[in-house]
């Protein structure tokens, strides 16, 4: 009988999983032919308990389709079942492709014996490796989407909300408002709306200042906490498998519109979620993905268990190391380092020295607010 080297896709789904699969099948197929078979935990971390797998065949791996063919959900991990598990379907490694919650997860199963090896995915980009897997491609799409609502804001001269994903760090924050020249809201300050109120008819009189037109497109994580802000009503409040509430993006958006109508200005929103999630992933997220997948099945193979892979800085891009999994765990603020400008609400040139080659294929060089306005306005 083969060995199984099992894959376990936890969390919220992200743009690259299936091309982290396809580099790890053709991995172990150069490596290790004939020893082995890569399945996966159906359903998530609860296949993985329940001992239900499903095998993965190469034909049915679409590197450019988003989201889980196995499937995920937000399981925590029960270690004897598992363990039982492991040894009933002769599996020789787990590999858990998950953010901060699950990987703590796959640790709390290594320090109890189990094969385990991280695989760092999060959309939110707030793990301890540099870069994690799905960010690039939801930064990618929440840049796009807000440069393309420059069209309303202009036209109607109105303040534009783009709400997106970004429920307790403001790394996505940091790549929207370097790469669409837009004052980003995160979710690591505590705001009051007089500071925010002024911000934005700052920027108003601006843009009216120089394009004859009062318009501001802002950025919105949906962990914004905003002092004036109303809690969604009750029925509406729902909570994670981790006991933690869910956030309520569309109600980000109505209460700011409240309070901006509240202060005079004529505001607009759009609400992005599982739009960053559900579309294609950039080449360049997929040759990150294939990178870290690539450096798990090497850890496997070498019975390297309890890591993670990593990326550093290398050139003009970046290399994967590997690191202990409680390390690359940990949750990374963008608050105490030096990439976003909580004073003016936008990413520093420090944030691009370090992520610029990251988007540098999907993106180009940083949007200016010229390029973005209508011509004939550039012109007055």
């Amino acid at each position: 009988m083969l060995e199984k080297i099992v894959l376990v896709t936890a969390g919220g789904h992200v743009s690259s999983f299936h091309a982290a699969m396809l580099e790890m099948y053709n991995t172990l197929e150069a490596m290790s032919p004939g020893r082995f078979e890569l399945y996966g935990a159906e359903g998530g971390l609860s296949g993985l308990n329940d001992g239900k797998f499903i095998l993965i065949n190469l034909e049915d791996i679409d590197e450019n389709r988003a989201g889980s063919m196995i499937g995920s959900n937000r399981e925590h991990l029960d270690i004897e079942r598992a363990r039982q598990a492991i040894s009933e379907n002769n599996i020789y490694a787990v590999i858990m492709m998950g953010g901060d919650n699950h990987l703590g997860e796959a640790e709390k199963g290594f320090e109890a014996g189990l094969p385990f090896i991280g695989w760092p995915k999060t959309m939110d980009g707030d793990l301890s490796s540099l870069i994690t897997l799905g960010y690039e491609t939801a930064v990618v799409n929440a840049v796009n989407f807000t440069k393309s609502h420059y069209n309303t804001a202009i036209t109607s001269e109105r303040v534009f909300y783009v709400v997106t994903f970004g429920r307790d760090t403001d790394w996505i924050g940091c790549g929207v408002s370097a790469y669409a020249d837009v004052m980003s809201i995160g979710a690591e300050e505590v705001y009051s709306w007089d500071f925010i109120r002024g911000k934005i008819a700052e920027d108003v009189e601006n843009n009216k200042q120089k394009y004859g037109v009062g318009f501001s497109v802002v950025h919105v994580s949906e962990g914004v906490k905003i002092n004036e802000m109303k809690d969604p009503p009750e029925e509406h409040q729902k909570k994670d498998g981790h006991g933690e509430v869910k956030l309520q993006p569309k109600w980000v958006a109505l209460e700011l519109e409240r309070l901006s109508e509240a202060s005079g200005f004529t505001s607009a929103s759009q609400v992005y979620e599982y739009t960053l999630r559900d579309l294609p992933p950039t080449e360049t997220d997929k040759r990150l993905a294939k990178m870290a997948g690539k450096e798990c099945i090497k850890a496997a193979l070498e019975q390297d268990f309890g890591v993670c892979p990593f990326f550093k800085q290398d050139g003009d891009f970046y290399r994967v190391v590997r690191g202990p999994l409680n390390e690359i765990a940990k949750k990374s603020f963008v608050k105490g380092k030096v990439f976003f400008d909580y004073d003016n609400l936008r990413s520093t040139p420090a944030f691009l020295e370090v992520y610029g080659n990251l988007f540098r294929d999907s993106l180009g060089k940083p949007s200016n607010r010229d390029d973005l306005v209508y011509r004939n306005r550039v012109k007055r």
